[in-house]
């Protein structure tokens, strides 16, 4: 082993050891302004309210969603029974089946082709797609097909890991099937509860006549599009959507571009340096670090850009870099 290698694997081990709850205030905050505008429409009684709060619910609830993520691998916050306990709730919440989820995204790090890759149904028809117009609508109107496989996929769980599963993890998954079941239930009721204060009438029918039970069914449902699967489904999966794009999909288009110039044993990635407000919205818990993440995944995420320093000093291969924004790598991603 060189003294350059000694070096890398040394300063990798340390960050690997530290334990910083850095993600808790954030989290926290993040959730806060997810209830308060949940709640908003029972206390602003016009329809516009639902407009306003669509987009912001949206990019919340994708913050929890790569809340999971991190979770999965265990640096989300510590303890390791706080870290499991956040990640079962936050992915109960927006549909996802943790211990499932776990299971297919460490298939996923392990994917070597874009046929392995439990995720290649996400930007592998689009980068497969001619560029241009056709791959944008792909890349758009194709979010409809990934809801679909993502419930099939993470909701009830199992399907996209590539092995067969333990029968404490059959166990494990079944159980926290149950847990997305009680939480979209919960979800539903008080989002019909809100919107029933928005409207001024009642959620509880006082008899059960045909007209007051089909109105309890018309504010359960509508409540729960306008309020959670709405926002979630249009914006929260949207955004998920177009960062794979780049950090998978990009990498995939760039190799073609250029054979070899993302090399290594697994599937391609790239980081991405963005500005202040494209890493609030497309990367928290600083997922623009992806490729450094891939390379080196049990690194907790708050120690990512002092990996991609180390991998810049040290020349790591593999390790690739996309110049300019989200935007601009999307733009690039379409043209590619």
């Amino acid at each position: 082993m060189s003294v350059a290698t000694a070096e890398l694997d040394g300063a990798l081990a340390a960050l690997r050891k530290e334990e910083v709850n850095v993600a808790l205030p954030g989290l926290a905050l993040a959730y806060a302004l997810l209830v308060a505008l949940f709640v908003s429409p029972a206390f602003f009684h016009t329809p516009w309210i639902f407009a306003l709060v669509w987009v912001p619910l949206g990019i919340l609830q994708y913050r929890v969603v790569i809340s999971g993520h991190e979770a999965v691998h265990k640096t989300l916050c510590f303890p390791l029974w706080l870290n499991e306990l956040l990640g079962v709730f936050g992915q109960a919440l927006v549909g996802v089946n943790f211990a499932a989820y776990r299971l297919q995204h460490l298939d996923h790090h392990r994917a070597r082709t874009l046929e392995e890759d439990p995720d290649g149904h996400i930007y592998g028809g689009i980068i497969k797609t001619p560029r241009g117009a056709r791959r944008i609508a792909v890349w758009t109107l194709g979010t409809l097909v990934e809801i679909l496989v993502k419930i099939r996929q993470k909701g009830t769980g199992g399907y996209g890991t590539l092995r067969e599963q333990r029968p404490d993890e059959v166990r494990q998954r079944r159980m926290h099937t149950l847990y997305v079941i009680l939480a979209q239930l919960t979800i539903m009721a008080s989002a019909a509860a809100v919107l029933s204060q928005n409207l001024g009438v009642a959620l509880v029918p006082t008899s059960f006549a045909l007209a007051p039970l089909a109105q309890t069914a018309a504010l359960l449902v509508g409540g729960y599009a306008l309020l959670w699967t709405g926002p979630l489904f249009t914006v929260a999966v949207f955004l998920n959507r177009s960062r794979i794009l780049i950090e998978h999909g990009l990498a995939l288009l760039i190799n073609d571009e250029s054979p070899g110039a993302i090399s290594g044993p697994r599937i391609p990635t790239v980081d991405i340096v963005p500005n202040v407000i494209e890493r609030v919205i497309f990367s928290p818990f600083l997922f623009n670090y992806h490729c450094c993440h891939h390379l080196y995944m049990t690194v907790p995420h708050y120690n990512l850009p002092k990996v991609r320093a180390l991998c810049r000093a040290h020349g790591v291969k593999g390790y690739h870099e996309v110049q300019g924004s989200y935007l601009s790598a999307l733009r690039r991603a379409m043209s590619a």
